[in-house]
């Protein structure tokens, strides 16, 4: 019974590893050296494992963001969890949509202007838009520490 347990938990860590590994990896590089990245990493994926998180990726960020404070600034680790929310909610978001949200986000342009360049009503540009910020506010308090 205790084999099946771990295997199953094995099972779930490799999965959130693969699913996540990189992008945490990422955010601990960007204030650690790669040996402590890699080592921070792998403690973080045992924690949230052990805690038994059915979706381990709001908990794997905010022990990330904690477990990275203790290195670096934290106004510098929270906003770059910040982005990373952002743009996987971003990256969410069908292609159409994402193409109108970053072109009025990135590119800074009005929704007339945008509706000239992609050929589409301005009311459909602006309702896309509103939509997908939404779509992006909905997926970044789902991805928020309990």
């Amino acid at each position: 019974m205790a084999n099946a347990t771990l295997e199953h938990q094995a099972i779930d860590i490799r999965q959130a590893f693969d699913a996540h590994g990189s992008t945490i990896f990422t955010l601990c590089r960007r204030f650690l050296e790669d040996a402590d990245a890699s080592a921070l990493t792998r403690d973080i994926f045992v924690t949230v494992a052990a805690r038994g998180e059915t979706d381990p990726a709001p908990a794997l960020l905010d022990a990330t963001a904690r477990r990275l404070a203790a290195y670096a600034d934290p106004s510098a680790v929270v906003d770059e969890v910040e982005r990373i929310r952002v743009a996987d909610g971003l990256r969410r978001l069908a292609e159409s949509r994402r193409r109108l949200v970053t072109l009025a986000l990135v590119d800074r342009l009005d929704h007339a202007e945008i509706a000239a360049r992609t050929s589409t009503p301005v009311l459909e540009v602006a309702a896309e838009i509103r939509a997908g910020l939404s779509a992006i506010r909905n997926h970044m308090t789902a991805m928020a520490p309990a």
